[in-house]
């Protein structure tokens, strides 16, 4: 336990969407488990969801209190929904009150000041996708004091957007450890039906409207005409969203189903990333993507779409090889360069795995996220 720690002791609630498993779920988890095992802080879990689903189970194989507290956003609903919300956190009377992604941002904002809580962290995970410069959502951002965000992107949308003031935002990028594989390599290619010498690309991301598997797709299909031999294979890991059987339908119709894996949520991320020999991620919008991030921990070439936060995780050693968004013939170019040269992957991959190791480690994140709360808790009467 840190010594001298203000965090020891203090209850500490982080709210969640819904306990599905995704990239600010994963972040927020390895900072409630800092905060409780290195901190002694006592820490729930809530997701704004009926359902139970993976966040539950790491809560438990970590041993933190976890709940469902469903709320509704509709507009007819959303009025009662926020009154239950409020009375459970009157009743569970956190100290600090830690949000991640649109609703729990929104929600956390607008009632923690009338909940009892001291200090109430809006952590935003995007590039500002999913908010509007309304009635509402200036409301909420207005009703918060102290602001986390993962990228430059999320700072320049917050600044730009809302009129937000430097001091009021805290950068703290995104820290990951892999964990070790619970399959090995051979394994996981018996599993996709891949033969050793056969290169894998993957992509770890939902399959929602959020990502631009699309172009992705469009891309491959480019690749594989060009190709000659042995062809490669696309694996989509990430739970089936909105998008999963039009992209489904969209990789039957490009005749390309046979080269592409739609695997849905992996547990064992790091046996998978082992398996494989290039990463790819095409997004219109990101802080930093945590997927990315492991792909570089585990020593893997990277290519994508070149936007902000992407730029933010490669560096400059990786720009290069992004496209821009949208743009299925140059990520083609790219997916094709890096997939004909192992000498240049393994390069490649080597430099994106030093850099995650000295940009992007988790005993920062945790300690700056940590510095943070006390310093606020410090401040706030």
């Amino acid at each position: 336990m840190e010594h001298g720690s203000i965090m020891t002791g203090q209850k500490v609630v982080l709210l969640f969407g819904n306990l599905e498993m995704g990239g600010a779920e994963r972040q927020g988890l390895l900072v409630a488990r800092h905060l409780k095992d290195v901190c002694g802080a006592v820490v729930e879990v809530w997701g704004l969801g009926r359902l139970r689903g993976p966040v539950a189970d790491q809560c438990e194989a970590w041993g933190i209190p976890w709940q469902a507290v469903p709320l509704h956003w509709g507009l007819r609903r959303r009025l009662p929904h926020l009154l239950r919300l409020w009375y459970r956190l009157r009743q569970a009377q956190p100290t600090v009150l830690l949000s991640y992604t649109k609703v729990p941002n929104l929600a956390a904002a607008l009632l923690w000041r009338v909940c009892g809580v001291r200090l109430c962290i809006w952590n935003q995970a995007d590039a500002g996708l999913l908010l509007a410069p309304g009635l509402l959502h200036r409301l909420a951002i207005h009703q918060s004091t102290h602001f986390i965000v993962n990228a430059e992107g999320g700072r320049r949308f917050l600044q730009d957007t809302f009129g937000l003031q430097p001091q009021q935002l805290q950068l703290i990028r995104n820290g990951i450890r892999l964990e070790d594989p619970r399959a090995d390599r051979r394994t996981w290619r018996e599993r996709l039906g891949v033969a050793e010498g056969i290169c894998i690309a993957v992509m770890v991301a939902n399959l929602s409207s959020y990502k631009d598997h699309d172009t992705l797709l469009q891309a491959w299909r480019l690749v594989l005409d060009r190709w000659s031999g042995a062809q490669p294979v696309l694996v989509l890991a990430g739970r089936f969203d909105d998008r999963a059987e039009a992209l489904q339908r969209q990789a039957a119709q490009l005749g390309i189903a046979g080269q592409v894996r739609f695997l849905g949520g992996v547990a064992d991320v790091s046996g998978l990333l082992a398996a494989s020999e290039l990463c790819v991620h095409s997004s219109p919008s990101e802080g930093i993507p945590n997927a990315v991030l492991e792909a570089m921990a585990a020593g893997l070439a990277v290519t994508g779409s070149d936007i902000p936060g992407m730029r933010e995780a490669v560096g400059d050693e990786g720009v290069v090889w992004l496209a821009p968004v949208a743009d299925a013939f140059a990520l083609a170019r790219l997916l094709e360069r890096l997939l004909l040269d192992p000498a240049v992957r393994r390069q490649q991959g080597a430099l994106m795995q030093s850099r995650a190791a000295e940009q992007f480690g988790l005993e920062r994140m945790c300690r700056e996220t940590v510095d943070y709360l006390q310093a606020a808790l410090d401040g706030t009467p």
